[in-house]
């Protein structure tokens, strides 16, 4: 193998390795979060659409606790939906990349 093709390989590997680095950080980076409909819930997500932050309006006083629990869910929901999304969205355009090579 000439010094040329070897020259092309390596580059060509080098540029994959550095889409994946890419992709890997951009995976770790993602953050979603969501509202609940009335406003009192929010819940932030990582990108495995784990729970990183969970914030409560003070006017919950009036609500039962099961309502409450199922708000919590609900939004965690959106929240892990949306991540997912954009999870897809990095995953989907580093395969094309490794398509178009």
């Amino acid at each position: 193998m000439s010094a040329n093709p070897m020259d092309a390989l390596v580059q060509r590997a080098t540029t994959q390795l550095n889409r994946l680095d890419d992709a890997l950080a951009s995976l770790h980076a993602i953050r979603a979060e969501a509202v609940s409909r009335d406003g009192r819930v929010r819940v932030e997500v990582d990108g495995n659409g784990s729970p990183t932050g969970l914030w409560l309006s003070e006017s919950l006083h009036d609500l039962d606790a099961r309502v409450l629990a199922r708000t919590i869910t609900e939004t965690a929901h959106h929240a892990a939906a949306a991540a997912a999304e954009e999870r897809n969205r990095i995953t989907t355009a580093l395969f094309d990349t490794y398509d178009e090579s």
